[in-house]
């Protein structure tokens, strides 16, 4: 390996290395808690260096600002991601929150358009899990904040906002061999009739051997916060689950916040369940679940559907349109983006030479602070 190669090995390996982590520090999330603080700016590096060759440019180097180059070009100073400043983010409610997404996006997500000005399905929940015989460590509750959207979705971590990976939902695939998702378009074409619904969700599951048992629990997760489902689906679903075999319900009960509801407890695979249900306001209050030594409470504290915060919807980063751009100004855009960009030659006969023919991701797609974009850059024919 010759010493362009080296270089050129190295700053892949240095991007890896310093592409930062999304640490946006927001604590204004919700109407309940408007409120923003300042983040600090820290130091880094950025390089527009040819590698002669490896056939790759780099525009991230952990070499000092002033360093010299192969191709002749100078690292420059650049704003890297903010590092979070004062106590770690809480939910709404005040709970710890997981200092990582539990679902985190891979790579990058593609949204519909409008995505910023849709409608998500608001979660925030308390939960607490406890196992018979031993010393809890941590006293606490564990609390959860998420954004669902068709196509886009958040959860609010320590260190502020961060993209969640978009699943289906009233899934199965991970009670049994199958995997049998509802995705939003099918959420939205369910029946608001109990019989109705009832006969709907056998003829989803029915195909892949789950039966009766599926159409329990997808009522279940429909009623609760599981699924994004609509206040007239969200009651259909709690009528029906309380109307089948099984099912044992308690009127006039209270949840752990002491708020009054109705009961529906049921034994369904491994597990015992019962759902606290506010009938008045058709809106889950609490999930219990005991299998075996260990319990687990998850209270729900909002399930709205509402607008997406701004500080929430700016904690992603929109990949630019690179495309036509010269090498200066892709690497500006990526400097401003604060992303990290590789540009990897390849021959075109349509594009001028020294411009870009396109991105990976490309335009508009969603990603994290730091993220990885790979820019094709014409060699000319």
């Amino acid at each position: 390996m010759n010493d362009d190669e080296q270089f050129a090995a190295s700053l892949r390996t240095q991007v890896t290395q310093v592409a930062p982590k999304i640490d946006v520090d927001v604590t204004r999330v919700v109407p309940a808690a408007r409120r923003r603080r300042a983040a600090r700016v820290g130091g880094a590096t950025l390089a527009l260096g040819l590698a002669l060759g490896g056939g790759a440019w780099a525009a991230t180097t952990m070499e000092p600002p002033g360093t010299a180059l192969p191709g002749g070009s100078m690292t420059t100073e650049v704003e890297p991601s903010p590092e979070p400043s004062g106590p770690p983010v809480t939910s709404v409610e005040g709970d710890r929150l997981p200092g990582e997404p539990s679902n985190p996006v891979e790579s990058h997500l593609t949204p519909p358009p409008g995505w910023r000005d849709a409608t998500y399905f608001h979660v925030v929940t308390r939960s607490d899990v406890t196992k018979q015989g031993e010393e809890r460590e941590d006293d606490s509750p564990f609390g959860l904040e998420r954004w669902y959207g068709d196509g886009v979705a958040f959860e609010l971590t320590q260190n502020g906002p961060a993209l969640l990976s978009v699943l289906d939902y009233v899934g199965l695939g991970h009670t049994e061999s199958t995997n049998v998702d509802l995705t939003w378009a099918e959420l939205a074409e369910l029946p608001t009739q109990p019989d109705a619904l009832h006969d709907a969700l056998l003829d989803t599951y029915e195909p892949a051997g789950q039966g009766e048992k599926a159409v329990l629990y997808a009522a279940t997760g429909l009623a609760t916060g599981v699924a994004p489902a609509s206040t007239e689906l969200r009651a259909a679903a709690w009528e029906l689950l309380t109307s089948l075999p099984g099912v044992e319900v308690a009127q006039d009960v209270q949840d752990s916040e002491n708020r009054p509801g109705t009961a529906a407890t049921f034994e369904l695979w491994d597990r015992t369940t019962t759902v606290i249900y506010d009938e008045e306001q058709d809106v889950p209050l609490q999930v219990e679940e005991s299998l075996g030594k260990m319990h687990s409470l998850s209270v729900y504290l909002a399930t709205e559907f509402t607008e997406l915060p701004d500080e929430v919807a700016d904690s992603a980063i929109e990949v630019p349109d690179f495309d036509a751009m010269t090498v200066e100004d892709a690497g500006l855009a990526c400097q401003q983006a604060h992303l990290t960009c590789i540009f990897e030659e390849t021959r075109s006969d349509t594009v001028p030479e020294g411009t870009v023919i396109s991105s990976d991701p490309e335009a508009g797609a969603l990603v994290a602070w730091g993220a990885l974009v790979t820019l094709q850059l014409s060699m000319g024919s």
